[in-house]
């Protein structure tokens, strides 16, 4: 594996508003099936020594399209292993756009420039309950703050995903009460359908204080939100985050477009 260099942004075609974040320049050593709709891609470079994030941050990527074109994508830091320098991104595969479809054909070798870690969602330390949402975009962010809760966490974990094949084992610390619900869309296009919004309609709420994390498509996770706030669950205990919107290409910054 060759090594690439690690700097300060400022030196890169990546926005100078992220003044501050780590630029690397990492390598693809490994990219494989999870599922039919999830790649993993490993990257590796010397420049990760001494890297650090905290679960549920991410990297922004540079990545190339059709000539010399790239666009900004973010992507979940799902595992990082500090001894081989290694680390973990998974890739939703669904539709047409640069980051599928680098995704789909990206193979040992590539290299792809990436700044961060990114990210200000983080896990509530001061919640009893902690209350995930999801559908596939979002299952390397829930994976990785649900398997950074410690002993005597609660996690309620609800994944859309199109059917059976598209689950994943998630492992949890000894401990941690985990209760993991898969939930089938059966064929409706990912951001149509209401099985997330249905499921947090019949789901009992523990006791005590609790932290939801609402990650995914722009409308499903403001619908979401207006649920649980309907339920009494304060807004302060809210964290929600669009990934991206039906219908509508993401703008050159890696974020949903809004109107």
């Amino acid at each position: 594996m060759s090594g690439g260099g690690g700097g300060r942004l400022g030196d890169s075609t990546f926005p100078s508003r992220l003044s501050g974040a780590s630029l690397f320049d990492l390598e693809v050593v490994e990219a494989f099936a999870l599922t039919p709709s999830m790649r993993r891609i490993r990257f590796g470079a010397p420049s990760l020594a001494g890297f650090e994030h905290v679960p549920g941050q991410d990297l922004m990527f540079s990545v190339p399209a059709d000539g010399d074109r790239t666009f900004r994508r973010r992507y979940t830091i799902r595992q990082f292993d500090p001894d081989a320098l290694l680390l973990d991104v998974d890739v939703v595969l669904h539709g047409d756009g640069p980051g599928a479809t680098w995704a789909s054909g990206v193979r040992p070798g590539a290299r792809i420039e990436a700044i961060g870690p990114r990210g200000k969602i983080l896990l509530d330390t001061e919640a009893q309950w902690h209350l995930f949402t999801a559908e596939e975009s979002a299952i390397p962010a829930t994976f990785a703050m649900v398997e950074a809760l410690g002993a005597g966490s609660k996690a309620i974990v609800l994944l859309e995903v199109d059917g059976r094949a598209d689950e994943q084992a998630l492992r949890v610390q000894p401990g941690c009460d985990l209760h993991l619900a898969w939930l089938y869309r059966s064929g409706v296009d990912p951001g149509r359908s209401d099985v997330l919004v249905n499921a947090i309609d019949e789901l009992k709420l523990p006791d005590g204080r609790g932290h939801a994390y609402l990650n995914g498509e722009l409308k499903v996770v403001d619908n979401l939100r207006k649920a649980l706030l309907a339920r009494g669950l304060p807004a302060e205990h809210l964290s929600v985050k669009p990934y991206w919107r039906l219908g509508i290409a993401n703008a050159a910054h890696g974020e949903p477009a809004r109107d």
